[in-house]
């Protein structure tokens, strides 16, 4: 019984170090299927670290493997599904760079654009520097891969993302209103209306705050022709601003 129960206890841990010992053989020891098979391995298991390292050392120990283009797909994933945004882009804009007629590139060039949308804000107070990168490649993603599956909800996403930075620029030019710096106003206000015409909401506040900014201005000119506050608008006179004012407004 005793002699039973020892050798059964023996053949267990010698499949549990073959196990390990398996398990723990670097990519670098394994031949280019097997250790595609092993990165495979770990992304079905959403294994997401492991692929990421094993990524990198199997490109390192075989830079010129035909599995290259799976192994980078599988990285990017993973740095995508570990919200690591920056490297997902990093890899995604490389893979697509590097294969423009790969099946993948939508996919690439769609969740290019969700990693610049995660990272933007939603306060219109914040700087919407990712809100413009993901509505950038949104539009670019739309123009060419009309048909793929993701295309409405990428569609969905840009109106979002063009509605927040107009809510921020009217932010910004409210922020300049309030400062009564009337020139920095007006000119973010005429972009505004320039930019952003199908909001009739922000046309109507850009309408009327570009009229009365037009008329401090006329005032500033009258006081003060040399004055800073007028610096952005040159060549003008009271009289044609207060014009100015008057048709804005129609």
């Amino acid at each position: 019984m005793n002699l039973k129960f020892y050798i059964t206890l023996l053949a267990l841990f010698f499949s549990v170090i073959n196990f390990v010992s398996c398990k723990t053989v670097p990519i670098s020891d394994l031949t280019q299927e097997d250790g595609i098979a092993r990165i495979k391995k770990n992304y079905e298991a959403k294994e997401w670290t492991e692929v990421i390292n094993n990524v990198d050392e199997y490109k390192t120990r075989y830079p010129y493997s035909q599995y290259t283009q799976d192994a980078d797909l599988m990285q990017g994933d993973a740095y995508y599904q570990s919200d690591r945004y920056p490297e997902a882009i990093a890899v995604y804009e490389d893979f697509v760079r590097k294969n423009p007629t790969h099946s993948q590139v939508a996919l690439a060039t769609y969740r290019i654009s969700k990693c610049y949308d995660f990272q933007a804000p939603d306060n219109i107070d914040r700087d919407q520097a990712n809100s413009k990168k993901a509505l950038d490649k949104f539009n670019y993603y739309i123009q060419n891969f009309p048909k793929t599956e993701w295309i409405d909800e990428a569609k969905q996403r840009r109106e979002v993302l063009n509605r927040r930075i107009a809510d921020h620029s009217e932010f910004i030019a409210q922020f300049y209103w309030k400062k009564d710096q009337y020139a920095s106003a007006l000119s973010r206000y005429l972009e505004i209306l320039k930019s952003y015409s199908n909001y009739g909401d922000l046309v109507k506040l850009a309408k009327e705050r570009a009229s009365l900014c037009y008329l401090e201005l006329a005032k500033i000119l009258e006081k003060n022709p040399t004055s800073d506050a007028f610096v952005f608008f040159k060549n003008e006179t009271p009289d044609t601003l207060k014009q100015k004012a008057v048709e804005i407004k129609n």
